[in-house]
C-alpha cells in the first residue's frame, strides 16, 4: 500500500513537472490598452529627442515618452495608417514609409510625397536609409528609388534592375547601398556619382531565400536575415552561415540589431527574439515563455539607456530591461503568488512557501508543488529550516511544524496548531522555533518529544509573541517580539538585557533581523524604519534610519545583507538597496520598484534568501523574485531632455502670430515678444525609459532668476509679468541615479520694451521735461524777484509805521510832562520829604512801565486803559501842585475786561484839558470828570 502511494505520488510529480517552466518577467509590455494605436508594430526607433516612434500596421504612428502615448493618423495629415518603416534624418525630421508613399514630420506637420506617372496604382515604401551626402534611399514595391531635392529617381530603371519588391536596404559608411529582394542580396557601389551593381543570388551559391533584413557589425561584417532560411554572414566577399544550427537555419528573420557588447538580436517570425554572441556564436531565446508578449517580432531598437524594444505583430511593443530581476508566479509553475518563505537546502533545492497551497520545490529549472493532493496540506508555510541530517523543517501558520525527509511529511505533535513565525538552525544543530503566542522552542535533532524545550514569559522572555530569530557570531540567539522589543538567549536562557523604547528603540514592534559584516544587528520595525544595534563592543549603541534618511518606506518587512555589505530592505512599495559607511551612516539609497523591474512590489515578512552565488531571492505578494546584483544596477545614461512647448497666456506659442516655431522648440534661436505679451509657461521633458517616473528637473530663467530652482519632478514652470529684456530659459534633468544632463536645453526670449521706452520717445520726453523745468525756473525767479520787491516795499512801510509808532510814543511821553514830574519829585527830595518822593516816584515809574507795555499792542483792554489814565492823572495832579481833582465814571454793566481800545487814546485830550482847561483858574480847584459809556458797540 505504501509502495502504491509512493508510486502515485511520484507519477503526479512527473506529470506536474511536464507543464512547469520558470517564467522571467524582464519585460514591460505595451499594447492597445496602454495606448498604442495598433498591436502590430512593424517599425520602432528612438529619435534624437528621446521619443520612441512606433509604426503600426493600420493604426498610424505612435509617439511614446515613457509615460504617455500619442498617436498620429491620416486625420493628422499622415498619408496612410499602414506604416512599414520610420527613420530619423540628421536634421531631426522623421521619414515615414507607408503603403501610400513617403511622409515627413518636422514636429509640427506632415508632408506627403508620392510618385506620379507610375505604372502601378500603389507606391509602398518598405525601408529608408540616408547616405553620406544626404541622399535618401528608398526600398519600394517597384524597385529602388532615390529621393533628393523634392524629386524621386528610379535607380532600378537606371541600373536595369527589374521592378520588383525590395524588402530592405542599408547604406554603409562607404556609401554602398545593400538591398535584399526575394531573389537574394545585392549592393550598389557609388563612385563619384557612378553606380555599379553587384548581385549575390541563389543561383550563384549565395542566399537561398528572400532577404528581409541587413545590418553591419563593428568588424565590418554584413549580417543578413532571410525568410525561412535563417541567418547569413557576409565577409571577405563570401557568404556563410555564422553557425550551423537546425533551429537557426529555419528561422524567418525580420530585423537584426547589433549592440555594443557584441550581441546580435534577431527578430523572428515564430520564435521571439534570438540573442546571439557574434564572437562565439552561442545564443539564447526570449519568447513568450520568458515574458515576451508575442513570438512574431518585426522590429528591434535600443534606447539611450541600453534597454531593448521589440515591435511585435499582435502583441504591441515589449521593453526588455535586462535580467537583474527574474520573477516567478503561478504561470511559471508555482502554486500561488504570495511567497511567505524561501530556503536553499544542502542538496541545492529551493523550497518556497506560497499562499496557502503548501510548499514548492524548485530543482533543475522546474517547480514541484506539494499540497493536500499529494501528501501535504494546503497551509501557509511561513518559515523553513534544515537540520544536520538534511531533513527539512516547515513552520506553518496554525498547523505547527512539519518535517520533510524527501518522501513524506511528518508533523511534530508537541507543536501542533502553533503559529510559527521564524526558524533557524543554531551552531549546535538545534532547530529554534519562534511562535506567535507560545514563545520559543528548541528542537533537538533526535526528534523525541522530550527533546523539545520551551521558553515563555514565565521563563523571562519579553513576550510570547516572537516575530524573528538570529544567531550572532558568539552563539547568542537574538529574538524580536511583536510588541515588546528585542533581547537574546544565552545557552537557551533569556538574558536580563533588553532593548525597548525605554532603552532608546524607536519602536517595540519588531519584524526582522540581519547582521552586517561589521557586527551590527539591523532590526526592521513596523513603521519606524531600521535600527542598527552594535553587538560585540558591549556598548550596544543604537542608531535609527527611516524615510527621513532616504528610505522609500519606514514600514520594514524583511532585511538582508549582500556580500558587499549593502543592506536590502523590503517594504510595502518595493526594495531599497542601502549603502552604509564604516561609521554607520547611510551613503546612498537605491530604490527598486516596478519601474526598475521589481514587479512584485510588496514584500512578505522575512521571505528572503541570500543564495550561494551572491544573488538574492525575495518573496512578494506577486510572486518569487530572483535578484542578480552582479549585473549593472545603476543607470549612467542621462535623460534625453527637451523643451516640449512654450505657452503664451496658457496657449501654445506655436499657435500665435508671434511664433517662428518650425517643429522643435530646442532649435529656435530667439523668440521676440512685445512688452504686454509677458506671461510665459515652459513645458519640458526628460525621457528615461529605465524609470520614467523618477526623472527630476531643475531650471533657471537667466535675466530673472538668480539661481537654479530646487530639484523637482515638476516639468512645467510659469513666469508672469516679465519686464522687457533678454532672457534665456535653461532646463536640466537627471535620472533615477542622479545623473544630470551635462548641457542644458535652452530657449531665448526677447521681450521688447513699450514705445515709451524707445530712445527717440525718451529723447523727446527729456527735451520736453527740460524745457518745462527751464520755464518753471524762470517763472520762479521772476516770482522771487516780484516777492522780493513786494517784501522791500513792505519793509519800507513797516519802517514808516515803526517810525510813526516811535513818534506817537514820543508824543505820548511829552518831555515837558516828564520833566515837570521829575522836578516835582526832586523838589520833594530836596525838602527831605522822602516818603512823598518815593510814593510819587513809584507812581511815575508805574506810569512809564504801563505806557511802554501798552505801546507794544495795537489794542488793550479798557480796564488797562483806565488804570493807565488814573496813574497819569495822579502824576499830573502831583506835578501841577495838586490844583485839581478828577473822577472816572464807568457804568457797572460795562465789561471793561473785554472791551478793547487803542492805548492812551484819551491821554492827549486829558493832557490838553489840564494845560488849557485849568490854565486860568486861580484860587480855585480844577475838576476833570471822565465818563466812559459803551454806545452801540
Amino acid at each position: 500500500m505504501n509502495k502504491l502511494k509512493l508510486f502515485l505520488l511520484t507519477l503526479s510529480l512527473m506529470l506536474a513537472f511536464q507543464n512547469m517552466k520558470a517564467q522571467q518577467f524582464n519585460f514591460r509590455n505595451y499594447s492597445v490598452k496602454e495606448g498604442i494605436a495598433q498591436s502590430q508594430v512593424y517599425s520602432i526607433i528612438q529619435d534624437s529627442r528621446g521619443y520612441l516612434w512606433m509604426g503600426t500596421r493600420g493604426g498610424g504612428i505612435t509617439q511614446f515618452d515613457g509615460i504617455k502615448f500619442k498617436t498620429f493618423t491620416q486625420k493628422d495629415g499622415l498619408s496612410s495608417n499602414y506604416i512599414f518603416c520610420v527613420k530619423e534624418s540628421p536634421n531631426g525630421w522623421l521619414w515615414i514609409g507607408s503603403n501610400n508613399g513617403l511622409s515627413t514630420f518636422n514636429g509640427k506637420k506632415f508632408n506627403n510625397y508620392s510618385i506620379s506617372g507610375t505604372d502601378t496604382s500603389q507606391f509602398w515604401v518598405l525601408d529608408i536609409d540616408f547616405d553620406q551626402s544626404g541622399q535618401i534611399w528608398l526600398s519600394t514595391n517597384i524597385g529602388i528609388y532615390k529621393y533628393q531635392d523634392g524629386k524621386f529617381e528610379n535607380i532600378s530603371d537606371k541600373l536595369g534592375i527589374k521592378r520588383t519588391m525590395i524588402n530592405t536596404l542599408f547604406v554603409d559608411e562607404k556609401n554602398s547601398v545593400w538591398f535584399g529582394t526575394s531573389g537574394g542580396l545585392a549592393v550598389i557601389d557609388q563612385n563619384n556619382g557612378k553606380l555599379t551593381l553587384k548581385k549575390f543570388t541563389r543561383n550563384k551559391g549565395y542566399v537561398q531565400s528572400s532577404v528581409n533584413s541587413i545590418s553591419k557589425d563593428n568588424l565590418g561584417r554584413i549580417w543578413i536575415g532571410t525568410y525561412n532560411d535563417g541567418l547569413y554572414l557576409f565577409e571577405s566577399d563570401s557568404l556563410k552561415r555564422p553557425v550551423k544550427d537546425p533551429f537557426l537555419d529555419r528561422q524567418s528573420i525580420f530585423d537584426i540589431y547589433l549592440d555594443e557588447q557584441g550581441f546580435a538580436w534577431l527578430a523572428t517570425l515564430n520564435s521571439g527574439v534570438i540573442k546571439m554572441n557574434i564572437y562565439n556564436k552561442s545564443y539564447s531565446v526570449l519568447s513568450e515563455n520568458e515574458g515576451l508578449s508575442n513570438n512574431h517580432v518585426r522590429s528591434i531598437t535600443c534606447d539611450q539607456s541600453g534597454n531593448l524594444w521589440f515591435g511585435t505583430s499582435g502583441g504591441g511593443v515589449c521593453n526588455y530591461f535586462g535580467n537583474n530581476f527574474t520573477t516567478y508566479d503561478k504561470s511559471s509553475g508555482l502554486a500561488g503568488n504570495f511567497i511567505y518563505s524561501i530556503y536553499r537546502d544542502s542538496r541545492n533545492r529551493l523550497f518556497i512557501g506560497n499562499s496557502d497551497k503548501g510548499i514548492s520545490i524548485y530543482d533543475s529549472g522546474k517547480f514541484l508543488n506539494y499540497h493536500s493532493g499529494n501528501g501535504f496540506l494546503n497551509v501557509k508555510v511561513k518559515t523553513i529550516s534544515e537540520d544536520k541530517f538534511g531533513r527539512i523543517y516547515l513552520g506553518t501558520e496554525a498547523n505547527g511544524v512539519f518535517i520533510f525527509d524527501g518522501v513524506q511529511f511528518k508533523a511534530i505533535e508537541v507543536l501542533n496548531k502553533k503559529y510559527v513565525k521564524s526558524m533557524i538552525a543554531d551552531i549546535k544543530g538545534n532547530i529554534l522555533v519562534a511562535t506567535s503566542g507560545t514563545g520559543i522552542y528548541k528542537i533537538n535533532c533526535q526528534l523525541d518529544d522530550s527533546s523539545i524545550q520551551q521558553l515563555t514569559i514565565s521563563d523571562g522572555l519579553l513576550s510570547n509573541r516572537i516575530a524573528c530569530l538570529h544567531e550572532d557570531k558568539i552563539g547568542r540567539i537574538w529574538y524580536g517580539s511583536e510588541n515588546h522589543g528585542v533581547s537574546f538567549l544565552e545557552n537557551f536562557k533569556p538574558s536580563k538585557i533588553k532593548f525597548t523604547v525605554v532603552q532608546g528603540l524607536p519602536s517595540n514592534s519588531i519584524r526582522c533581523f540581519s547582521e552586517s559584516p561589521a557586527g551590527k544587528l539591523r532590526i526592521g520595525t513596523a513603521g519606524e524604519g531600521i535600527i542598527s544595534l552594535g553587538l560585540y563592543d558591549g556598548k550596544f549603541q543604537i542608531k535609527n534610519w527611516d524615510h527621513r534618511d532616504g528610505l522609500s518606506s519606514s514600514n520594514i518587512y524583511l532585511l538582508t545583507t549582500d556580500k558587499n555589505g549593502n543592506l536590502f530592505s523590503g517594504t510595502e512599495n518595493g526594495l531599497d538597496k542601502i549603502s552604509i559607511d564604516k561609521n554607520d551612516n547611510i551613503i546612498n539609497v537605491k530604490h527598486f520598484g516596478k519601474g526598475e523591474g521589481f514587479t512584485g512590489i510588496e514584500t512578505c515578512q522575512n521571505a528572503v534568501l541570500n543564495d550561494m552565488d551572491g544573488s538574492i531571492w525575495f518573496g512578494t505578494i506577486n510572486g518569487l523574485t530572483h535578484f542578480k546584483p552582479n549585473l549593472k544596477l545603476s543607470n549612467s545614461s542621462e535623460p534625453k531632455t527637451s523643451i516640449t512647448n512654450v505657452r503664451l497666456f496658457y496657449e501654445s506659442l506655436s499657435a500665435t502670430k508671434y511664433s517662428n516655431f518650425a517643429g522643435d522648440w530646442n532649435i529656435i534661436k530667439n523668440i521676440v515678444l512685445p512688452y504686454n505679451q509677458n506671461h510665459l509657461t515652459f513645458d519640458f521633458q526628460g525621457i528615461n525609459f529605465n524609470n520614467p517616473e523618477a526623472v527630476m528637473y531643475k531650471w533657471k530663467l537667466e535675466g530673472f532668476d538668480r539661481d537654479w530652482s530646487p530639484s523637482s519632478r515638476q516639468n512645467t514652470v510659469t513666469y508672469s509679468n516679465l519686464p522687457d529684456g533678454e532672457y534665456l530659459f535653461k532646463v536640466l534633468a537627471c535620472n533615477e541615479d542622479g545623473v544630470w544632463n551635462q548641457v542644458s536645453k535652452t530657449v531665448k526670449i526677447s521681450i521688447t520694451p513699450p514705445f515709451w521706452k524707445l530712445w527717440w520717445v525718451i529723447t523727446i520726453f527729456c527735451v520736453l521735461v527740460s524745457s518745462i523745468i527751464i520755464l518753471l525756473f524762470r517763472w520762479r525767479i521772476q516770482r522771487i524777484r516780484k516777492n522780493a520787491n513786494k517784501e522791500q516795499e513792505q519793509l519800507k512801510t513797516d519802517k514808516m509805521i515803526l517810525e510813526l509808532e516811535q513818534k506817537a510814543l514820543r508824543l505820548q511821553m511829552n518831555p515837558h510832562f516828564i520833566f515837570n514830574a521829575l522836578n516835582s519829585i526832586q523838589s520833594q527830595i530836596g525838602n527831605n520829604d522822602e516818603q512823598s518822593a518815593r510814593y510819587n516816584l513809584a507812581k511815575f515809574s508805574r506810569l512809564m512801565r504801563q505806557i511802554l507795555d501798552n505801546s507794544k499792542h495795537s489794542l488793550i483792554s479798557l480796564k488797562e486803559e483806565i488804570s493807565t489814565l488814573e496813574n497819569y492823572l495822579l502824576v499830573e495832579k502831583f506835578s501841577n501842585g495838586d490844583k485839581f481833582d478828577y473822577k472816572i465814571d464807568v457804568p457797572d454793566n460795562t465789561e471793561t475786561d473785554f472791551i478793547e481800545v487803542p492805548p492812551m487814546i484819551l491821554q492827549p485830550f486829558i493832557e490838553n484839558s489840564i494845560k488849557h482847561g485849568l490854565k486860568n483858574i486861580e484860587n480855585r480847584r480844577g475838576f476833570i470828570h471822565i465818563v466812559i459809556i459803551e454806545k452801540e458797540g
